[in-house]
């Protein structure tokens, strides 16, 4: 097999890989002024630091949330996307407990 078609099989099976590819899109926002930014995107980063290190959090400079994805092979929602949401929302309601609102593909969380 030549390099162009070693290529071409290498792409095909890259995109067959990449329709199993799911992704959950989260937002965090505050229903209180006094939660910052910053108070929620250290509780975010240290509740998805452990297992999820792809996923990387930041702050929305226009609505002031913090945003982030997280990706798994599959279809549904996948047992490390559910236990990393338990985690993160635990951490949130820890720190923060009604003042704070969660959505998952636009979705709240509860």
């Amino acid at each position: 097999m030549n390099s162009h078609a070693r290529f071409i099989a290498t792409v095909c099976l890259l995109l067959a890989a990449c329709e199993n590819v799911v992704g959950f899109d989260y937002r965090v926002a505050s229903k209180d002024p006094k939660v910052t930014s910053a108070q929620m995107l250290r509780v975010v980063t240290e509740a998805l630091d452990r297992a999820e290190a792809r996923a990387w959090a930041q702050i929305d400079e226009k609505t002031g949330e913090i945003t982030f994805t997280l990706g798994a092979f599959g279809s549904g929602k996948p047992p490390s996307v559910r236990s990393a949401e338990t985690r993160l929302l635990g951490a949130l309601r820890y720190e923060f407990g009604e003042r704070i609102e969660v959505f998952c593909n636009g979705e709240p969380l509860r």
